[in-house]
């Protein structure tokens, strides 16, 4: 699947506001203070709230982030639709997909230009082209985390400390995460206790 045995490519997909850039970095971090060659792509899309985003993250022996969609490994999904679209591009891979588990209702859709398929049909649609999944429950992190401030991607970057094809240093990974989230102290307890709590959350659904 890869170009090189000992290469992860990876896609991050979402919406604009939901965090991709500051996970990127995240992940990418990790694994260079981790002592692998890691490198990420500019991100394609519209950042702004509510624009579709994706971000390449390559991990091992290759300087280049971009690879062709077929290649990809593993898909992290912060909004349901945008996993879908692009698992229809990498379809032939069969990737491994970690998906945050919630549903959101962009404004086109509020103002009636869209409609959008159920839930329930959608994660069908989905598991046709998986490998494996990994689900983050993300309603039940938010019901269960009590500031107002709710970092469901520093959350997410936590989880995938617990895949262990990621082979991810959790430790080191709270290290990172509170050096680049660290500078505002209220921030930091939060992104801190969002991150200590992530790991609760996921949890594998096929494969």
């Amino acid at each position: 699947m890869n170009q090189t045995k000992n290469t992860i490519n990876i896609a991050i997909v979402g919406l604009g506001g939901q965090g991709i850039i500051t996970l990127s970095k995240l992940i990418i971090n990790t694994y260079i203070q981790m002592g692998q060659k890691a490198c990420m792509n500019e991100i394609h899309g519209l950042s702004q709230r509510g624009g579709s985003v994706q971000s390449l993250l390559r991990i091992g022996d290759s300087n280049c982030p971009v690879f062709a969609s077929n290649d990809t490994d593993f898909i992290i999904g912060l909004e349901k639709m945008e996993t879908i679209r692009y698992l229809y591009s990498a379809k032939k891979a069969k990737a491994k997909v970690v998906l945050a588990n919630y549903y959101e209702i962009r404004n086109t859709a509020d103002l009636g230009l869209e409609v959008f398929p159920k839930n329930e049909i959608i994660d069908k649609e989905i598991e046709k082209y998986v490998q494996e999944m990994y689900i983050f429950e993300t309603l039940d992190f938010e019901k269960s985390f009590k500031p107002k401030f709710k970092p469901v991607n520093v959350a997410v970057f936590s989880a995938l400390t617990e895949i262990p094809e990621l082979n991810m240093d959790k430790n080191l990974a709270k290290k990172v995460m509170l050096d680049i989230l660290g500078k505002n102290i209220i921030l930091k307890r939060i992104n801190e206790r969002a991150f200590d709590q992530g790991t609760k959350w996921i949890k594998k659904r096929v494969g």
